[in-house]
């Protein structure tokens, strides 16, 4: 299934602007080769050599086994307003789960739910223990430089929580000396106050940033349940953050520490049709990662340790409910990694886990102990052409017992440095959260981890010169889920967690990138990506299981996604599009109960001009350019056109 294909079908279905459409379509044309007019740099468009991390796999992008989406540090600047859940909406593959500004936001991949993706920051997986997921609306985007997405890391690569993959989140900036301070301000009483500093010598690195962010998010929208207009009401959020971290080169050793502090409290308006919520909830977290790496001729050892604390309190009066839940981690872990020949690289792990969970949900304090232990090698044949990727986990735990986790992966270079074919087998897990195991109503400490056997199968092509072309990926997956976990009323009206949910889900995946150097120092990239997806039950989870067969609830079948960007001189334009198709919110694929699909454009704007030691950045932002009432999640509303202005000065040192 190419892009082409999908644009013909969702053409086909008038589920996508025309309008949308001619416009790419002329832009291709338009940015065709032309003699005396326009010259494409074709031969310069390689695949970047980003670093990838996503994966554990220590090759460039090309050579990796599964399809890797990275947004670098440009694009995150440019937007550096906007949440993680924001950015990951336009800017990856992934669908997010968006309950509105100043609402929750998590991420769905391949179908699967928000509890079976692992977000990781610096390799640490920072997913809740309780709830099994990440809050990707209280993570600040000026607070990481690098983000990647890889929707085929296997269990194996960072442990369990991965049956849909890795999102993995860096905070490895650039070295410099500066200082920096932003301004922004937008619609619904917008306010956001960014400081941040660096300092770097030949061997040591310091820098420190900060950040307030507060928001009304009082917006206009439709009630399509109450046919009227009104106004979000009881939605304030204020949040702070501050990192800081220092790190020293010494002669074949270096050390790096990063220390990472965020508090939310927001309020809590639940759907639109409930105007009177007086729900709020506190979101605190400290953590501290320390690693040291140290190399041997051949031989490289990494220490990492890492120390977590985390509270998220909810209250309700309404309801009379005051929820208060604290969690404290520590991970100590070490790598190592030996070149035992030019082809032969032998890696390792050891890791131990120590996690607490203290709320009044549950009847006492709950523990949880991990020992993993991991062999992933990295061999090459035929002249470093083919290349494989195999690798085998074991997770000891203290609390549901021990797994396994084996994986396969291999890329062979067909045409030299343009066309690549990869592929990947695992059987990857998924451990039970703490509330599914010590809820004090309904928890289930017998429950399993949930299991998968994935496969998928993919190219990369990159060639020299067509249309400015600069890479093509396409990749196919198919995944069984078994002992799956899922919440049912007993016969009391208790609901009790259990392993009864089998499904599979299977698709397509496309990329398409466009690179274009043209006269007059400008330079156009047009990405796009499609994605067809069909995630079903497969067994009856209870007599007369009306579910089975059908595609599950929240996942859209048809998604469309494309940013253009255009840089000349001192100005950078940016536009995002996305389309999303049609979301039930049954099992059973009642259409009067979907959601329909919806269409999303956005525009960014950024002027810079340095004068001396100082750069100014002014930049303006307008989200849903169209002005459409949409919903992501059945009645949570999201807001129509709005705007945000930043003014950026930062002086070198």
């Amino acid at each position: 299934m190419t892009i082409l294909h999908l644009y013909y079908y969702l053409y086909r279905k008038k589920q996508i602007s025309v309008a949308v459409l001619c416009c790419i379509a002329l832009f291709v044309y338009a940015c065709q080769p032309a003699q005396a007019q326009t010259q494409t740099i074709a031969d310069t468009l390689e695949l970047e050599e980003v670093e990838v991390v996503a994966t554990r796999i220590d090759q460039p992008m090309k050579y990796q086994p599964t399809a890797v989406e990275v947004i670098d540090s440009t694009r995150l600047s440019l937007l550096h307003a906007q949440s993680i859940g924001d950015i990951l909406a336009s800017q990856s593959s992934l669908f997010i789960k968006n309950n509105g500004p100043g609402g929750m936001a998590t991420a769905s991949q391949r179908g699967l739910s928000s509890e079976q993706i692992q977000v990781l920051w610096e390799g640490i997986p920072i997913n809740s223990p309780t709830i099994g997921q990440t809050d990707l609306s209280l993570l600040p985007t000026s607070f990481f430089s690098n983000i990647q997405v890889s929707s085929g890391t296997p269990s194996t690569a960072f442990g369990g929580g991965s049956l849909s993959g890795a999102l993995y989140l860096s905070s490895d900036w650039e070295e410099s000396r500066h200082f920096s301070a932003r301004q922004c301000g937008g619609s619904f009483g917008q306010w956001q106050s960014s400081l941040q500093g660096g300092y770097t010598t030949e061997d040591l690195q310091v820098s420190i940033r900060g950040l307030y962010d507060y928001a009304e998010n009082d917006f206009e929208y439709y009630n399509r349940g109450y046919d009227r207009v009104e106004k979000r009401q009881h939605n304030r959020s204020e949040r702070y953050n501050m990192m800081a971290s220092v790190g020293e080169k010494t002669g074949a050793g270096e050390w790096k520490s990063v220390f990472w502090a965020a508090d939310s409290d927001n309020q809590i308006p639940g759907n639109i049709l409930n105007t009177n919520s007086r729900a709020r909830q506190e979101d605190q977290a400290v953590r501290w990662l320390s690693t040291y790496r140290h190399s041997w001729g051949d031989t490289e050892l990494e220490l990492k340790n890492f120390l977590g604390r985390s509270a998220l309190n909810y209250f309700d009066r309404g309801i009379n409910t005051r929820s208060f839940t604290t969690t404290r981690r520590w991970l100590i872990s070490s790598n190592i990694k030996h070149t035992l020949s030019e082809y032969v690289e032998l890696k390792g792990e050891l890791s131990g886990e120590l996690t607490g969970v203290e709320t009044n949900n549950y009847n006492s304090l709950k523990t949880r102990q991990q020992f993993s232990a991991l062999t992933n090698p990295e061999v090459t044949f035929f002249d470093r052409r083919l290349r494989l990727y195999p690798a085998l986990r074991l997770d000891v735990y203290s609390d549901f017992g021990t797994v396994l986790s084996p994986s396969l992966g291999v890329n062979y270079e067909l045409l030299t440095n343009r066309l690549f074919v990869r592929g990947q087998l695992s059987r990857d897990f998924n451990p039970p959260t703490f509330n599914a195991l010590y809820w004090g109503q309904g928890g289930n400490p017998d429950l399993k981890a949930e299991r998968s056997n994935s496969a998928e199968a993919g190219v990369t092509l990159t060639p020299r010169r067509f249309l400015g072309l600069s890479s093509v990926k396409l990749t196919g997956y198919y995944s069984e889920i078994d002992h799956g976990i899922r919440w049912f009323p007993g016969n009391d009206g208790i609901y009790i967690p259990s392993n009864v949910e089998q499904l599979t889900t299977q698709g397509i995946e496309a990329y398409i990138k466009n690179s274009f150097l043209m006269p007059g120092n400008w330079h156009l990239q047009l990405d796009q990506s499609g994605s067809l997806n069909r995630t079903e039950i497969t067994e009856p989870r209870f007599d007369g299981d009306a579910a089975v067969g059908h595609q599950v609830r929240y996942v859209p079948q048809w998604k469309y996604k494309a940013s253009l960007s255009v840089d000349k001189g001192i100005a950078r334009v940016l536009l995002q599009y996305r389309w999303v198709g049609r979301r039930y919110t049954t099992d059973t694929e009642d259409f009067s109960s979907s959601l329909d699909p919806y269409q999303v454009l956005d525009a960014t704007l950024q002027l810079r001009r340095r004068y001396g030691d100082i750069t100014f950045k002014a930049r303006a932002g307008i989200k849903n350019l169209l002005d459409r009432n949409y919903e992501i999640i059945q009645w949570y509303a999201m807001p129509q056109r709005n705007v945000t202005f930043s003014l950026t000065a930062t002086y070198q040192l």
